[in-house]
C-alpha cells in the first residue's frame, strides 16, 4: 500500500476546493449572462470598441458572443462534477486568460468598461477584475497541475446528462432573453416603456428604479451639450422639476470633466457610467438627450434637436407618460 505524503494530500485536497471554487465561479457568470444576454451585449460592445474593431463587425461579434454563457455553465458543471478534468481544465484555464489579457489591457488604457464577467449581476472596474481574474487563474493552474482525480470522487456517473441538461437550459434562455428584445440593438434602451436595468452610477448616491428624475446624456467636449446647459441650470435651480442629473462615461476625476464643470458651473449632479451604459442608452442617437424617469422605468426622451422648453416640459410632466 503507497503512502501519500502529509503535504501532497494536502495539496490535492486544496486542489479541490480550488476546482469546486471556480466551478461555482463559472455556473454563476455563465447563469447570470444567460439570464440577461442584452446587458452583455452591450458590455462586449464597449469592449470590441476599445480594441479598435470595425463597426461593421459589432452586432455579429457581440450577438456571437452572448454564447460564451452556455459554454461557462458547461465549464461551471464539469468543474463541479468532477467531470472530463483533462478537456476542461485547459478551457477553463484559455477562457481565463483571455478574459484576464482584455481587463488588463482595459486598465492599463484606462478605459471606462464594465468587467462583463457576471452580466448585471456585479460591476467592477479593469483594475478590481483584472486583480479578480489573476486570482481565479491561479486557483484553475493549482486545481490542474496538482488536482487528485480522487477527491472528491471521480464525477458521478449521470454527470454528462446534469452537464448537458444544464448547458441546453443555459443555451434556451440566452436565446427566449435575447431575439425578442432584437428590436432594443438597432436603437437604444433609452426609450419610452423600458425599465433601466444595471444601471450604476459613479460620483452620485442615487437609486434611479425609485422616485421621479430628469437625466440628461451628454459629453462635455459636445458643443451642444455645453449649450444645453444654462436650460439644466435654470430647471435644476427651479424646484418645479425632478431631480435632474447628467450622465457621461467620463470618470470623475478626468480632464474633460473638469474642464467642463470649471467652465459651465453646473447646478445639477453629475455621474459617470460606464462605456457600455452608454453606449446602450446612445446608440444610433446623438446626444444631448434628455429623460423623464418615474421608478425606473423611462417615461418619455427628448432628442438634442427636440429639446423642450419649460412650459413644454411642464405640460409633459404634467400630462404624464
Amino acid at each position: 500500500m503507497t503512502t501519500v505524503p502529509l503535504e501532497a494530500s494536502l495539496l490535492s485536497k486544496l486542489a479541490g476546493l480550488a476546482r469546486l471554487a471556480m466551478g461555482l465561479v463559472f455556473l454563476t457568470a455563465g447563469a447570470a449572462k444567460s439570464w440577461d444576454p442584452v446587458i452583455f451585449y452591450w458590455e462586449v460592445v464597449s469592449y470590441l470598441d476599445m480594441l479598435a474593431v470595425d463597426r461593421q463587425a459589432w452586432h455579429s461579434l457581440g450577438s456571437a458572443a452572448i454564447y460564451l454563457a452556455p459554454v461557462e455553465v458547461a465549464v461551471g458543471l464539469a468543474l463541479l462534477l468532477n467531470w472530463k478534468q483533462r478537456f476542461v481544465f485547459p478551457v477553463a484555464v484559455g477562457l481565463m486568460a483571455i478574459f484576464l489579457g482584455l481587463t488588463f489591457y482595459a486598465w492599463r488604457t484606462g478605459a471606462n468598461v464594465d468587467c462583463g464577467c457576471f452580466g448585471a449581476l456585479a460591476e467592477r472596474s479593469p483594475g478590481q477584475a483584472a486583480a479578480e481574474d489573476t486570482v481565479m487563474l491561479g486557483l484553475l493552474l493549482l486545481g490542474w497541475w496538482r488536482g487528485n482525480l480522487r477527491w472528491p470522487r471521480p464525477g458521478l456517473a449521470r454527470a454528462p446528462v446534469i452537464a448537458g441538461v444544464g448547458t441546453l437550459v443555459a443555451l434556451a434562455v440566452t436565446g427566449m432573453r435575447f431575439y425578442p428584445q432584437a428590436d432594443r440593438l438597432a436603437g437604444s434602451d433609452l426609450k419610452p416603456g423600458m425599465a433601466l436595468q444595471g444601471l450604476e452610477l459613479k460620483g452620485v448616491d442615487v437609486d434611479l428604479s425609485s422616485g421621479s428624475y430628469l437625466i440628461e446624456l451628454f459629453n462635455p467636449k459636445c458643443s451642444r451639450c455645453k449649450k444645453a446647459v444654462p436650460k439644466l441650470n435654470r430647471w435644476a435651480a427651479s424646484g418645479r422639476f425632478p431631480r435632474l442629473i447628467g450622465l457621461n462615461e467620463y470618470a470623475q476625476d478626468s480632464p474633460e470633466l473638469k474642464e467642463f464643470v470649471g467652465q459651465m458651473r453646473p447646478r445639477f449632479d453629475i455621474a459617470t457610467i460606464s462605456s457600455s451604459d452608454w453606449m446602450r442608452l446612445t446608440a444610433g442617437h446623438g446626444w444631448p438627450r434628455l429623460a423623464w424617469i418615474e421608478d425606473g422605468v423611462v417615461m418619455h426622451v427628448w432628442e438634442y434637436d427636440r429639446m423642450p422648453t419649460d412650459r413644454q416640459l411642464e405640460k409633459r410632466l404634467a400630462a404624464g407618460s
